[in-house]
């Protein structure tokens, strides 16, 4: 479970909540009811996969913004007031004095799930003060009028099959807009913000609208810099390697890979201390490699084996 900071103060209503959550009718009411039959389930073909559902004995609402900042795959509802996460591989609901969690095969098995999913609750009840709660409601939009704003081409560039499949996954908040390319390009777009007041309530939210063409704009610059440098450095390696072969063919033995780079660090001033330290090699192995150098080269001292690996491209 992921924790942020929050400095803020928890208000009476959530403090009256989390300070004695007492799951007592949780177990006292715990039923399950058939929600049909599943594939390749294994259970009774009648009725192959149940639910479970249970009272609270509290108003659980207050604790659901922090439950929505922690849990996988949370969903959190404004009308009516509820939220849905995965626990375990369960879905798993909370009303403001109902739970309830699916699939289940029987009676045992919902009282050994139980505990696990009020001990969720009670953890992220106990560590509230190091959550930064989540306000975000989630607003479910018609897959059918996400696909109305898609190309219909089935390119799967998004990694969906289909266009209606790409729909129906945004539309339940499970892949970004962003993987669409084709998406047509709204109309305006806002960034919504908090408002809370000194004991941490949510108040209100405020929407300011935000120039996200410009940013766009400037998005596409950067990656095109970023494109020509990587376009500019690939040219420079190659010419490099080309010159190293080259510089190579003139000797009677080729200098290797390594002795390369010790001549180039040799070019820029370095001593064998440091060519030690940046190379990660013992001072003794640098030495023997400058040796080597000299040798190959021809040359007796630091400054005409830097000269020499200039005139042929390798510095």
């Amino acid at each position: 479970m992921k924790m942020m900071t929050n400095n803020r103060a928890p208000d009476s209503k959530l403090a009256e909540c989390t300070e004695s959550l007492g799951f007592s009718t949780a177990y006292a009411t715990l039923t399950l009811f058939c929600t049909g039959p599943a594939a390749n389930s294994g259970f009774d073909n009648h009725c192959s996969t149940h639910s479970a559902r249970f009272d609270l004995d509290k108003d659980l609402s207050p604790l659901f913004p922090y439950i929505n900042a922690v849990a996988e795959q949370a969903d959190y509802y404004e009308k009516p007031v509820y939220i849905r996460f995965l626990l375990n591989n369960r879905l798993c609901a909370f009303y403001p004095r109902q739970g309830a969690f699916t699939p289940i095969r029987d009676m045992a098995e919902a009282m050994a799930f139980l505990p696990q999913l009020l001990g969720f609750i009670t953890d992220v009840a106990k560590h509230r003060a190091a959550i930064t709660p989540n306000q975000k409601k989630f607003k479910p939009v018609s897959a059918l009028d996400i696909y109305r704003l898609l190309p219909g081409s089935n390119c799967r560039l998004c990694g969906y099959a289909t266009c209606m499949a790409f729909a129906a996954a945004l539309s339940r908040q499970r892949t970004s807009m962003l993987k669409c390319p084709q998406l047509t390009s709204p109309m305006a777009e806002t960034a919504t913000f908090p408002i809370f007041d000194d004991q941490g309530s949510l108040v209100r939210t405020v929407s300011l609208e935000i120039d996200t063409a410009s940013l766009r704009r400037q998005l596409d610059e950067t990656q095109s810099r970023i494109q020509a440098l990587q376009s500019q450095l690939s040219d420079f390696e190659n010419r490099r390697d080309s010159n190293t072969e080259a510089a190579n063919a003139k000797l009677p033995s080729p200098l290797s890979r390594r002795e390369i780079q010790v001549l180039r660090r040799i070019a820029g001033g370095a001593t064998n201390k440091e060519i030690s330290r940046e190379l990660r090699i013992s001072e003794h192995t640098v030495k023997s490699h400058v040796i080597h150098i000299f040798n190959k080269l021809g040359v007796n001292d630091r400054a005409h084996a830097a000269a020499w690996g200039a005139l042929n491209g390798l510095i």
